[in-house]
């Protein structure tokens, strides 16, 4: 069967795809970023789709041709940005779902989520709710599935958070740790999906895909760890007024497009409910979820998932660290030396304006790249600007003041280590 899966390169959608292909399946991928998926799945073949943009049935004609069925993956947490989730979930869903009618497709198999219920209060739940209607009104063989927390070796978003917390050494704090979850692996959901493309299997059913045992958060994240190696910890519960300001910070950075788990959707969504049921499914197909236990102990935790989970961490105050420090050198010199630094440069040759220009210029320069990867804008660009402009001040330092070289606070020395934790924090800049 040939198989469009919209959403790809996400984090359901990757596994979905790899699932296909060796259940014999011809796969494509369709997602809104197909040049960056080309480079990251190159054997997949790959088109272009933007729920935001392809509102009528007609802008799938191109994405539909020969295909014989539809895997949706699309979803996002909450607008900002390119994400909105009126098109993304409904609107945008519409127009794929009568292109599907009209193409005369066998299989629409739609990915909702545990918990899309208007009563979360959350324009996530109510435009997830919206869109599996529209999907149960469409004349397609249709089946909607609601998996509940979904684990994996690969991580992202809420998952990639729980690995991070499972990585800190000693103390893990907690928000909302006795919120209770049934996680299912990602093997679960894929097998599950793969099952439903089957000829003979039901169609317009909506199940869940949840798994066996409930688990605190705390309980997930002390599994992760154990699963990881890393032993035992001390969590240490935080009341929620106390991490309020951190999903305001959440919701601010999604407002201009830097997605994290951390807003406001996600601690609705955590406090109106994330379990699940697995019955139905193993009453419809005869298919029972396994324990996420189960499953860390056959598929043991490599040197390469223990460093991530280290290195999230520490990346993320390294990159906090180094926004600051680019912060501080444009307003320490604006604030309290400025006619210091005009001196600097009119000893190398900078008279005036130049020595102005100069000094406004690079101050400024230094806030605004220092703000920018402090909000996560852009990091691997601004990481990558940071070390030219590094490497131009060297050079100028070189040619117009190389007695700085030897000054005995090594500030100039101190350039290099700057340059060396961009270099790094560019190199494991990455959304997925």
């Amino acid at each position: 069967m040939r198989v469009l899966v919209t959403g790809g390169y996400g984090f359901i959608g990757t596994a979905v795809c790899a699932a296909l292909i060796t259940a014999g399946h011809q796969v494509v991928g369709a997602g809104r970023n197909v040049k960056w998926a080309r480079r990251r799945f190159p054997d997949l073949q790959w088109v272009h789709c933007d729920f935001n943009h392809d509102l009528n049935p007609e802008d799938w004609t191109h994405q539909l041709a020969n295909i014989d069925a539809v895997v949706n993956c699309v979803g996002v947490l909450q607008d900002g940005g390119s994400d909105n989730t009126q098109n993304a979930h409904s609107t945008g869903l519409q127009a794929l779902l009568s292109a599907c009618e009209q193409a005369g497709l066998q299989k629409f198999i739609h990915l909702s989520a545990v918990g899309a219920d208007p009563a979360a209060g959350t324009k996530y739940s109510r435009t997830k709710f919206e869109g599996a209607e529209r999907v149960k009104k469409s004349k397609l063989n249709w089946v909607i599935l609601e998996p509940s927390l979904v684990l994996d070796r690969t991580v992202y978003g809420g998952s990639a958070i729980i690995r991070t917390l499972a990585g800190l050494p000693v103390c893990i704090p907690l928000v909302y740790g006795q919120t209770k979850f049934q996680p299912v692996s990602m093997q679960d959901v894929t097998r599950v999906v793969t099952h439903f493309l089957e000829p003979a299997s039901p169609s317009k059913i909506q199940v869940e895909i949840a798994g066996p045992q409930t688990l605190t958060l705390q309980e997930v994240v002390a599994l992760v760890r154990n699963w990881l190696g890393f032993g035992p910890a001390k969590f240490i519960n935080i009341p929620a007024w106390i991490a309020a300001p951190v999903f305001i910070i959440g919701d601010a950075l999604g407002a201009i497009g830097v997605r994290t788990a951390l807003r406001s959707t996600a601690k609705k969504q955590m406090q109106y409910g994330v379990g699940g049921d697995p019955a139905p499914l193993q009453n419809l197909i005869g298919y029972q979820t396994n324990s996420i236990a189960s499953v860390f102990s056959s598929n043991p935790a490599s040197l390469g998932d223990r460093l991530q989970a280290r290195l999230s961490s520490i990346i993320e105050l390294s990159r906090i660290g180094l926004a600051w420090y680019w912060i501080l050198s444009g307003l320490i010199p604006l604030l309290f030396s400025k006619s210091w630094a005009l001196e600097i440069l009119a000893d190398a040759g900078f008279a005036e304006p130049m020595g102005s220009i100069l000094f406004w210029g690079g101050s400024m320069a230094d806030i605004v790249l220092g703000s920018m990867l402090l909000l996560g804008i852009q990091v691997r660009r601004v990481c990558w600007a940071m070390v030219a402009i590094s490497v131009g001040y060297l050079v100028m330092i070189s040619l117009c003041s190389l007695h700085l070289w030897l000054d005995p606070m090594a500030t100039v020395l101190k350039i290099f280590p700057a340059m060396a934790l961009a270099v790094i924090i560019a190199g494991m800049a990455d959304q997925r």
